[in-house]
């Protein structure tokens, strides 16, 4: 009797030991959980997003299906002669863009100006030329009342399109939509301008080099989104340097490779599915952030239990198409012509920037950017055909161009099937999509320029990042 009570006793006490210890591997193992956050996309949102949690003590994953880091960051050297660089998606840098130059600073990134160099800017209009330098406006071949052109086209400019964006500028720092903003969201901006009683030919001049089909509060957004206290930047050497920073300090947590699947969630975890080298897995954890476009999550999100409003923007959020057409010239010879190289058109390439070095005797480009209807029209052109009637327009603006031509380059993010877009396109009345974009699902969380009031930019990916960081570690 004594030696069965003792065996009792004694195996009520290991089973006792047994549970607790048990009990303790389970809250270690449920710790250990909800410290483990999943992130689909090595975007710059998702980088930052990586980099941030990380340093709160958190284990990440990034999962990312192609071969490099950065999204819609991406810098074109093969091909381009030594020195000459060109960015196929994020350019500029305001100098107001805090989030940004705050990663650039921590990463030890140089800067270097980016502006149009010395010299008059070109507008084409109608057939012909016009130079515009120093405030001095040509004379327009528009149909314009006496007052629209005395004030010409800057002066309408700031008449009838910056009012809202100067309003919003005791908010230049906040993530919400400026009121100012969102109360012009009401029309496209053809319609805009022409209710406040500017003349169709007014309009025409006011909108030229862009689509006056767009929305006018995005529009707006983008124009307070781009204000700037001295000038815009580049980052020297390409702005992807900023990206494969952020995925330096984070070596071993990025897998390269997987295409994401599908995203779901129960009450107590999210589970992201990846296929990698043809095979099929699926990872779990306490979090889940989709820093993916929603251009590309259509049918992602089948068993992830969204609200229907988030499964409408996930499944088919529209996308401007944007396209660039870089043409490398031997040297910049429209500065020797007294031009700077930038040039707003009614041509089918819309706009052009310039870029190369100090010198005009060096090699430089000419870029044809384009946004919207004109960019799809180039779209559906062969490679070789966008680059021959990107040299056409070049060669009506800056007599020369074709002489100087070496070769060119394209990017068609429409065409990209990681992106097949360029940034949300929003109707009349829907800036708060953003908002609705933003929003968490349970365990799942949303970063990406598409989620932010800085929708566009580096900017908007990096406070998405932060906002989302906040949400998790809260």
């Amino acid at each position: 009797m004594e030696r069965n009570s003792l065996l009792r006793a004694y195996n009520l006490r290991m089973m006792n030991r047994r549970q607790f210890l048990g009990a303790l591997a389970a809250a270690s193992a449920s710790g250990q959980s909800s410290k483990r956050v999943l992130i689909a996309g090595a975007g710059v949102a998702g980088l930052c997003c990586a980099h941030e949690l990380t340093r709160r003590g958190y284990d990440v994953t990034v999962f990312e299906g192609r071969a490099r880091p950065g999204g819609r960051i991406e810098t074109l050297r093969e091909g381009l002669a030594p020195g000459v660089t060109a960015e196929t998606g994020a350019t500029r840098i305001p100098d107001t863009h805090h989030f940004t130059l705050g990663y650039v600073r921590e990463f030890g990134l140089s800067l270097e100006p980016f502006h149009a160099p010395d010299g008059a800017d070109l507008f084409h209009i109608r057939g012909k030329n016009l130079t515009f330098q120093n405030g001095k406006e040509p004379d327009w071949p528009l149909d314009l009342s006496a007052e629209e052109r005395k004030l010409g086209r800057l002066g309408l400019t700031r008449r009838y399109l910056l009012p809202p964006v100067e309003a919003a500028r005791p908010e230049a720092r906040s993530p919400r939509v400026p009121p100012a903003i969102s109360a012009a969201d009401r029309t496209d901006l053809e319609g805009y301008l022409s209710g406040q009683g500017l003349s169709r030919d007014a309009v025409e001049l006011v909108t030229l080099g862009f689509s006056p089909t767009i929305s006018a509060g995005q529009m707006l957004l983008v124009e307070a989104s781009s204000e700037v206290r001295d000038t815009f930047y580049h980052i020297r050497g390409g702005n992807d340097l900023l990206p494969a920073a952020f995925a330096r300090r984070l070596a071993g947590k990025i897998h390269y490779g997987c295409r994401v699947l599908a995203f779901t969630q129960d009450d107590s975890q999210a589970s992201l599915v990846v296929e990698r080298g043809g095979e099929r897995e699926t990872h779990h954890a306490s979090h889940v952030i989709c820093t993916l476009p929603f251009s590309v999550t259509r049918g992602l999100f089948e068993g992830a239990r969204l609200s229907p409003q988030k499964r409408k923007l996930t499944d088919g959020l529209p996308y401007f198409a944007m396209s660039k057409v870089f043409l490398q010239m031997r040297e910049q010879f429209w500065r020797k012509q007294g031009l700077s190289g930038f040039a707003f058109t009614d041509l089918l390439s819309e706009r052009f920037w310039s870029l190369g070095p100090a010198q005009a005797s060096q090699r430089g480009l000419l870029l044809s950017y384009l946004i919207g209807p004109k960019a799809e029209r180039l779209d559906a052109l062969a490679d070789t055909e966008r680059v021959r009637a990107t040299l056409e327009d070049a060669e009506r603006l800056f007599p020369g161009a074709r002489a100087h031509f070496e070769g060119g380059r394209v990017k068609s993010w429409a065409a990209d099937a990681w992106q097949k877009g360029a940034t949300i396109r929003l109707p009349p009345g829907q800036l708060g999509v953003l908002a609705q974009c933003a929003s968490p699902e349970g365990r799942l969380h949303f970063a990406g320029e598409h989620t932010s009031r800085w929708s566009g930019w580096i900017q908007g990916s990096l406070e998405s990042a932060q906002r989302v960081v906040r949400e998790i570690s809260a």
